[in-house]
């Protein structure tokens, strides 16, 4: 029987590191042997063929025949020549590796883009808006997949239940989400989550921000929990160093817009974006999204034409 040492989400970024420090020549053999040891009969546990795996991850389950179940076993022994074998194949992965990095860069700009204009046509708009951030973690000590479903089904009926307007979410008029996976300590699956109301008609973000978060725990049974990144607290850090970037934004006040730009896009321009990717998913699960500025329920807009 095996026992995990490891959660699932630990286990990947373990994988992840592993095969990061074998393509950059920061690991020898000896070192090779024994992470192999602890990680090989996880990951052959773990293994959850309906989830897309990231491609370091991906290669550490090719290289290791771990999809394959008819030759691959849990009991292997990493010999030093399996060790070697090992090494060498992954490294026969650097230039993928490389073009996976510039790849991820090249997206990471993309949807920054998309959330500067994004947020630029709402601002440019509405007179004031209320911008509330508030971050959404579920469990970290899930034990295989289904973790990764059960925060893709509750997050799709949290987004649906959003989309109602209605309860905490009243007076909404824009949002944009990212989900991550952490690497470290209580910070597994999580979605960054950005809160657009009217400015006009509201102006307390930190009694919003504590509404959303609740819903979140309603949602999820209590199995996770949030970050008010609109509390009192929190934001005078900011405040005192002119520098804050949520809250009530009015679009007259060009520092408060810049703030706010430059605060909001942390969702997609953040240093460790690439060690916090979602390393598992669900086929054809989105990392990222925003609304749509031109819809037919926005007022002040001209009639869309077909």
């Amino acid at each position: 029987m095996q026992y995990y040492t490891l959660s699932f989400n630990q286990l990947l970024t373990e994988i992840d590191v592993f095969i990061d420090r074998i393509l950059n020549d920061n690991m020898n053999a000896d070192e090779t042997a024994l992470v192999l040891n602890n990680l090989y009969p996880e990951m052959k546990c773990y293994y959850d063929h309906r989830l897309t795996y990231t491609e370091t991850v991906k290669w550490f389950i090719d290289t290791c025949g771990i999809s394959d179940t008819e030759y691959s076993s849990s009991e292997t022994e990493w010999d030093s020549e399996s060790v070697d074998r090992f090494i060498y194949k992954i490294k026969k992965y650097l230039p993928e590796y490389l073009q996976s990095r510039k790849k991820f860069v090249l997206e990471e700009k993309r949807i920054t883009k998309s959330l500067n204009t994004y947020l630029n046509e709402l601002i440019d708009h509405y007179a004031r808006l209320l911008f509330v951030r508030v971050d959404l973690h579920y469990r970290v000590d899930y034990q295989d997949g289904d973790g990764i479903d059960s925060f893709d089904y509750y997050m799709t009926r949290f987004k649906q239940h959003m989309s109602n307007k209605k309860g905490c979410f009243k007076g909404l008029e824009g949002y944009a989400w990212s989900f991550e996976q952490g690497y470290q300590g209580s910070c597994g699956l999580h979605c960054h989550l950005l809160l657009a109301y009217n400015g006009e008609k509201h102006e307390e973000g930190e009694a919003f921000g504590e509404m959303v978060g609740e819903k979140w725990m309603s949602f999820i049974d209590g199995q996770g929990h949030y970050f008010n990144c609109n509390d009192k607290n929190y934001v005078n850090r900011f405040e005192r160093l002119e520098i804050r970037g949520v809250g009530r934004i009015h679009r007259k006040n060009e520092t408060e817009v810049q703030n706010a730009i430059k605060t909001l896009s942390y969702l997609t321009t953040k240093k460790d974006k690439y060690e916090q990717r979602l390393k598992a998913k669900l086929p054809g699960m989105r990392t990222f999204g925003h609304g749509t500025y031109r819809n037919t329920k926005r007022r002040g807009l001209p009639p869309i034409t077909k």
